[in-house]
């Protein structure tokens, strides 16, 4: 028999999670609020297979709970259900070490897959997820490829941009005229696809791609 544990506060999502799984033949299913965790989590049973955490609101810190039972129970398998979609957000916390995460609408059906999959040591994602989580990974690939098809001189004119040189400043230092850096810096806005000079700041600060020496600098 495995041993569940459903960590949250008593919602009619919890309710009916705890119900799904006893009627899933998960007849040892405990509950906890995210308040006990803390101070209940090493009283837990190392057996415990299985902890599902229902997030209603951030004020929990539902990442860092999953971090530290990760901590204590690194062998258990942990199930994050939460309306957010921010791609980001589910990757935070697969890098805690979640093995599934679930939008609250899941059915019976997302449920009995995810434990199945958890137990050959894979790692289950909402269906309605997987389809963005995809389109993100390939804009990022897509932004990276652009980043890289930067020439040389580029990446050391964007530099200057990023430490905060005016365009007069920019002209001076590389002997060209005000119209010619204006010329650059919409050139590299267009080419990173961002709107502005703040696109441009938080594209090369994000990449990181504005270390390159400036002692070759030429146009």
């Amino acid at each position: 028999m495995q041993n569940h544990f459903i960590i949250g506060e008593n919602t009619l999502l919890s309710k009916g999670l705890n119900s799904v799984l006893e009627n899933l033949g998960q007849t040892e299913v405990g509950n906890l609020s995210f308040e006990d965790i803390s101070n209940q989590i090493l009283k837990l049973s190392e057996k415990t297979e299985f902890l599902w955490i229902v997030v209603s609101n951030e004020k929990n810190s539902p990442l860092k709970i999953c971090k530290q039972i990760k901590i204590e129970l690194p062998k258990s398998k942990i199930f994050v259900f939460c309306e957010s979609k921010d791609p980001i957000l589910v990757k935070d916390f697969l890098k805690a070490g979640i093995s599934g995460y679930f939008l609250p609408d899941c059915s019976v059906k997302n449920i009995k897959e995810a434990i199945g999959q958890s137990e050959k040591g894979k790692i289950y994602i909402d269906p309605k997820l997987r389809v963005l989580l995809r389109q993100n990974l390939l804009d990022i690939g897509q932004s990276s490829a652009t980043l890289r098809a930067l020439t040389k001189t580029e990446k050391e004119f964007l530099q200057l941009i990023v430490e905060e040189y005016t365009t007069q400043e920019i002209a001076n230092k590389l002997f060209i005229s005000f119209c010619t850096v204006e010329t650059h810096r919409l050139h590299l806005i267009q080419k990173m696809g961002v709107r502005n000079t703040a696109g441009l700041v938080r594209e090369a600060v994000a990449r990181n791609i504005y270390q390159t020496s400036m002692n070759s600098m030429t146009f």
